[in-house]
């Protein structure tokens, strides 16, 4: 009952194949909460899901979120889904509790629009109870990677560049007066060039760290994002038509196992972007971090989506996770291997 069934609503593809489902991954974090949630609205716009519907599962979310263990108003890192339990370490991220109050404040004003004000009120006093004062570093004038609430302590590490995903952190923070405007000022702002053209330098290169942002923060034209937005996704062309493999590279799972046989992830990004070193020894593409670039170019998405289709990359709850293009994590005359799992998350995303 939580999710539609896709049998109900679509057709598998020609080609598809069913699977047998290896298993489900009972934990979920603040950014799947918040994309959960409009995904809702997201189905309800895009004709995939009745609105009464939409409204109940967004109703039971709610119960379930204000039944949460929190800190400071913050959900934790991640939750057992089968118990409700916080999963250790207990842990609160910046970057998360950032990316839940923006879905919050996008979630109220839907449901405003629907009509739903008994949702809107219970959406925004989650949102008020937040407090990111907490995790604001004061000194450096900069916001903490997160704090490790068994250890009460902040990890020694903090988001320095405006092109990250936390910068939804520092607009929301700021424009609720928890943290002064001079914080927005301190981040990086550090500019790389390609071709003629420029950009805000990022710490991996991800189309994730670019652009997650922008699904729900408005962008304005001939700014230095606007700008970004476009150097970012003509890099990221340049550098997969350099190598054959089609465009799209952000952290995501790839053709490695764990101990409990899940596939491994990480960031993957574009050298030129990033200022972490190593970034060329993997090859690894996402068809959602491609997706997240429909706001800056849709027909090249369109165009860039129907070659991962052509590799395979497709299946029955949409696009699978990532393809692997990496020489060494290939098996014998190997050309990709499709990373066949899907991450809540990234499918909210491309919602």
């Amino acid at each position: 009952e939580t999710f539609l069934r896709p049998e109900d609503h679509f057709l598998p593809p020609d080609n598809y194949q069913e699977q047998p489902a290896v298993g489900v991954a009972h934990r979920t974090s603040p950014t799947n909460i918040g994309l959960a949630l409009l995904a809702c609205l997201a189905a309800v716009d895009l004709g995939l899901c009745r609105k009464e519907k939409a409204l109940s599962l967004i109703a039971q979310t709610l119960a379930t979120v204000e039944r949460l263990p929190k800190w400071n108003g913050h959900l934790y890192n991640w939750y057992d889904t089968a118990t409700l339990t916080v999963l250790p370490p207990a842990y609160v991220s910046s970057v998360d509790s950032g990316n839940f109050a923006g879905c919050l404040i996008a979630l109220r004003e839907g449901l405003l629009e629907y009509g739903a004000l008994d949702l809107a009120e219970r959406a925004n006093a989650l949102l008020k109870a937040i407090s990111f004062e907490p995790l604001y570093d004061k000194k450096r004038r900069l916001f903490y990677i997160g704090v490790d609430v068994d250890k009460g302590a902040p990890t020694p590490g903090w988001y320095d560049l405006l092109a990250s995903e936390a910068r939804q952190t520092s607009y929301i923070a700021v424009a609720r007066g928890e943290v002064p405007r001079k914080h927005w000022r301190s981040l990086g702002r550090a500019l790389v060039e390609k071709d003629g053209y420029r950009g805000l330098a990022s710490w991996t290169g991800t189309m994730f760290e670019y652009l997650m942002p922008l699904l729900i923060m408005r962008n304005y034209e001939n700014t230095l994002f606007d700008e970004t937005y476009s150097f970012v996704v003509r890099v990221q062309k340049k550098y997969a038509k350099h190598h054959g493999i089609p465009w799209g590279i952000s952290e995501s799972g790839f053709s490695a196992l764990d101990f409990n046989l899940n596939y491994q992830y990480k960031a993957f990004g574009v050298p030129e972007l990033g200022l972490k070193r190593g970034l060329a020894n993997d090859m690894v593409t996402a068809p959602y971090a491609a997706i997240l670039a429909l706001g800056v170019d849709a027909p090249g998405v369109a165009e860039n989506i129907k070659k991962m289709a052509d590799y395979g990359a497709e299946g029955l709850w949409g696009f699978y996770e990532a393809i692997d293009f990496t020489p060494s994590r290939l098996e014998k005359n190997a050309r990709y291997h499709i990373v066949k799992s899907y991450m809540a998350h990234h499918q909210g995303m491309c919602l």
